[in-house]
């Protein structure tokens, strides 16, 4: 079993071709462009990824196809979670048959208020099915997407009945209050701020790191905050406050069009810009302004492959 992934991690985009297939190979370059570039980890088949515009068959290619890539599979995590329970099971299986340990579930999210018994049915039952000991789950709270939130009662269920399994939260609800007692309630489950505006405040409540979208672009500063606060350098709160101004400037846009045309001007390659609708690319005027309030914040990408 591998060690559990810690500090910054990037919700990975997924790259579309013209005829917005994916683009397999791209969307694995990108994530060693991110490995590279400050990341610690990367999640593939986030929000930002647009996991809920893919098939489950498109997922289940893809899987194949990364798990014979050179990516370090101790460094991936995937988004498991569908509304469907047989989705979830056969995602988490194929994940863990590439040698992906890490899955990242969002709760069955399309029928809304159900109950924390009726919510820990469901996961009792992915566990049961996809019955294997190395799965490290770790739970998606985003009550403003899902409507679906984890309460505190229900993540301690999971902890005590099934030790070992559950190893964190992503929690990208923008509320830092709920990260902060989380780290205190649960020592040793692993909170992830779902936002890098909250990376060092998580970190010093006694969290782990960040698992954000706009680590896409921001995954240098990123690790540069994460690493001075290992470090015990006094630049980290300066730091922080650099990295903070540009993930506030770069979440005044959709994201994922708005980091995919910041990676289309950088690599030269336009393919970048694809979407999957109901998203759309910038129009030309909005991305010219995303361009010049990232300079405002002393944003600079690092240089990607043309």
């Amino acid at each position: 079993m591998s060690e559990r992934i810690k500090g910054v991690m990037a919700a990975g985009l997924t790259a579309f071709n013209n005829d917005l297939t994916i683009d397999v190979q791209g969307t694995i370059a990108h994530s060693r462009w991110l490995l590279a570039n400050g990341c610690d980890g990367v999640l593939l088949f986030g929000t930002t990824g647009e996991a809920n515009s893919l098939s489950l068959k498109e997922r289940l290619d893809f899987l194949d196809v990364l798990g014979a890539s050179d990516l370090p599979m101790d460094r991936m995590m995937i988004g498991t979670g569908c509304c469907a329970l047989p989705d979830t099971v056969d995602l988490t299986r194929k994940t863990l048959e590439i040698g992906i340990e890490s899955a990242l579930m969002l709760p069955p999210f399309y029928y809304k208020n159900p109950t924390d018994n009726g919510l820990y049915t469901h996961f009792a039952r992915v566990l049961e099915q996809v019955a294997d000991p190395k799965l490290k789950v770790y739970l998606y709270h985003f009550p403003q997407m899902s409507a679906v939130p984890f309460s505190h009662e229900l993540i301690g269920r999971f902890l005590k009945d099934f030790p070992g399994v559950f190893c964190g939260v992503k929690d990208s609800s923008g509320d830092f209050e709920n990260m902060k007692a989380m780290a205190a309630a649960f020592p040793g489950f692993d909170v992830f701020a779902g936002t890098e505006r909250y990376l060092l405040d998580t970190l010093k409540a006694g969290g782990v790191g960040t698992i954000t979208a706009t680590g896409n672009c921001t995954s240098s500063m990123c690790g540069a905050v994460y690493a001075a606060w290992k470090a015990g350098s006094p630049e980290a709160e300066r730091l922080q406050d650099e990295l903070t101004a540009q993930r506030l400037a770069l979440q005044a846009y959709p994201a994922a069009a708005a980091l995919k045309e910041l990676l289309a001007r950088e690599s030269g390659k336009a393919a970048w810009r694809n979407v999957r609708a109901p998203f759309l690319p910038l129009p030309a005027e909005r991305a010219d302004q995303l361009v010049a309030d990232m300079a405002k914040v002393y944003f600079q990408l690092p240089a990607l492959a043309a």
